[in-house]
């Protein structure tokens, strides 16, 4: 091979999609190809012409223009074009024209359709339907490993289990354990059916209550636990185990105990899991100890990110470990004041509730009491706990809100009634403000307490939001203010981090997930779905067919991809030793992440539009 092919070849080797084919087709790409050099100003391509290439820019700049003059993008070193005419059969629709002097690669068009149908990965990336380019991308994106728990299965990593009839004894049950070595038995009915579950843990209730050895090991088991299937990915146990703070789950196939899979078969060597960090926080005795636990978080949020689980699982995942602390700071204030004298549930709002966290995050939270709370007699313990839990909050890393959404604010520690007419308030009369709260204070949870009161005010306030066609008008209005950082020639629009910052990157917090959680948000309100989470948002808004799920699937990969750029900044930046943050600089990515980043927020680009139409939000903005 010569100087000249070999550097053509070193040259494909480096651009996407062709980078990961052999290196043997490589070189033979490498001789097929033509080098063209073309002036500034020079035309390659007409529309009404016939186009029989493909080009690859080596070198230069071309800009691609429509019938009416308008610019369709401008493209550099390592972009294709040419692509789309040779596979719709040669017609062009866009005039291409050099920008400056530049060098660019040919590939004929029958070259060009053979790599296609001899290689699904080029098919892939030059498909014609932005969301199909954006599912597949999400695969090259993705750690690839073969162990990596996105690709494993629930019986991948389970173990045999010990099968114990229930009726044996808490003696029998131990002695059995012991013999097996194991740390589980399952116990079955007569008709051999699961019928509970027993951990070492377990016995440790023999000698706290003074169990009798020779009772049925009923005494001690935990009835018709939670199961999963033959099939599921271990990355749903992982985050079974993570919600619910459990470490052991029975697996089920066609109805029978196959097998038990622990968090320890799931995190082998993971020193900083997520399950049992939520673990130790519901065991920490003080403040000072929580704060420490949650200095583990980033170290977590990597692993995850390293083991390529989707954004929406990741997201549970550290979510489980901020409702953790929650929980256990409002178990400890009570330890401290007291049981509360009367109901109350302790709600999270923003992230939280929809658990989508990624790193710490300030904190957004309050009270619904219940309609019989009195200032005189049960304000201040009330005000105690707030305080408490907020102060508890900001010493493990979740900052005051600096718009002051805490319990802490007597606004947002009120009676069920209050809160009622909260939101009767905001959805009738929807102005500037309203729009503010109900893009907080609609994507609320209970994480502690009588979650009726919460539950009953949902109710009543979804009620209103399905029928009030003008707040929906106004809450759509309102999601356009955040759009994708895509400018007028599809080139990305960067923003600084703060007034004062030299560096610029893309906000893929504000301009990249919100657009989807805010969309999400607005067709969930007008179906009143009581879901808050995104995902199980879109799941719902598909059921109803607001949107069809195709849409609705393709809206589901550009969240997802998105997401997983943004973590895979975090994740490099807490690495780095640095304080992960949402911006993005557009040179950090790779060019396959660049072009389906484009991809992605044209998808989410016009389903916005389509909500806009649906809703009237022009009206309104």
């Amino acid at each position: 091979m010569d100087k000249k092919t070999l550097d053509i070849r070193d040259f494909l080797a480096q651009n996407q999609p062709l980078k990961k084919l052999p290196l043997a087709t490589l070189s033979e790409l490498a001789i097929q190809v033509e080098a063209l050099a073309v002036k500034q100003g020079d035309i390659i391509m007409s529309i009404g012409k016939t186009n029989e290439q493909v080009f690859l820019i080596r070198e230069g700049a071309i800009e691609l223009v429509r019938a009416d003059g308008s610019l369709h993008g401008r493209f550099v070193a390592g972009d294709w074009f040419g692509y789309r005419s040779v596979m719709r059969g040669g017609e062009v629709h866009l005039t291409a024209r050099a920008l400056e002097d530049s060098l660019l690669y040919t590939l004929s068009g029958a070259l060009f359709t053979d790599l296609l149908t001899n290689h699904e990965r080029l098919a892939s990336y030059f498909s014609e339907h932005k969301a199909d380019r954006v599912r597949n991308a999400l695969h090259e994106l993705r750690n690839t490993d073969s162990h990596a728990m996105i690709s494993l299965q629930v019986s991948d990593l389970m173990k045999p289990p010990l099968l114990i009839p229930q009726t044996s004894s808490i003696q029998q049950v131990a002695q059995q354990m012991e013999e097996y070595r194991s740390r589980t038995a399952l116990m079955l009915n007569s008709e051999q059916q699961l019928a509970g579950i027993v951990t070492d843990a377990d016995f440790r209730s023999i000698v706290a209550h003074g169990l009798d050895i020779y009772q049925p090991a009923t005494q001690i088991m935990t009835a018709d636990p939670l199961t999963l299937t033959f099939n599921s990915q271990a990355s749903e146990a992982l985050l079974l185990m993570a919600r619910r703070n459990i470490r052991h789950i029975p697996v089920i196939d066609q109805g029978q105990v196959v097998g038990v899979i622990s968090a320890t078969d799931l995190l082998q060597g993971q020193t900083h899991s997520a399950i049992y960090l939520v673990a130790d926080i519901f065991s920490a005795k003080t403040v000072a100890d929580l704060s420490q636990l949650s200095q583990n978080l980033p170290k977590v949020l990597v692993g995850l990110v390293k083991q390529s689980l989707p954004a929406n699982a990741i997201g549970q995942a550290i979510t489980s470990i901020g409702q953790a602390i929650v929980r256990r700071l409002l178990g400890m204030a009570e330890e401290q004041f007291g049981k509360p004298p009367i109901p109350y549930a302790f709600i999270v709002a923003g992230s939280m509730a929809r658990r989508e966290q990624t790193a710490h995050t300030d904190q957004d939270n309050g009270m619904i009491l219940a309609d019989t709370y009195n200032e005189a007699e049960h304000g201040e313990y009330f005000r105690k706990v707030a305080k408490f839990v907020s102060d508890g909050m900001n010493e493990c890393g979740y900052i005051y809100c600096p718009g002051n959404i805490m319990a802490t604010n007597d606004q947002w520690r009120q009676p069920l009634a209050v809160w009622r007419s909260y939101f009767n308030q905001w959805i009738t009369v929807p102005n500037g403000q309203a729009l503010l709260n109900a893009s907080i204070f609609f994507d609320l949870r209970c994480l502690y307490g009588d979650c009726s009161l919460l539950e009953t005010l949902q109710n009543d306030f979804l009620a209103k939001t399905k029928a009030q066609t003008l707040f929906q008008a106004f809450m759509a209005a309102n999601a356009l203010s955040h759009r994708p950082p895509l400018g007028f020639f599809r080139s990305f629009v960067l923003d600084k981090e703060t007034v004062d910052s030299d560096e610029k990157g893309m906000d893929m917090k504000k301009r990249g997930v919100v657009p989807v959680i805010d969309l999400a948000r607005v067709y969930a309100l007008a179906g009143g779905h009581s879901a808050v989470n995104t995902w199980e948002r879109l799941d719902a808004i598909a059921t109803s067919h607001a949107i069809t799920q195709v849409s609705i699937d393709d809206l589901k990969d550009a969240f997802e991809f998105i997401s997983m750029v943004r973590l895979q900044h975090q994740a490099k930046q807490i690495e780095q030793g640095q304080k992960p943050n949402n911006y993005v600089p557009p040179e950090e990515l790779s060019a396959l992440e660049r072009r389906h980043l484009k991809d992605a927020f044209e998808v989410v680009s016009n389903l916005q539009d389509f909500m806009s139409t649906r809703y009237k939000a022009d009206h309104f903005r």
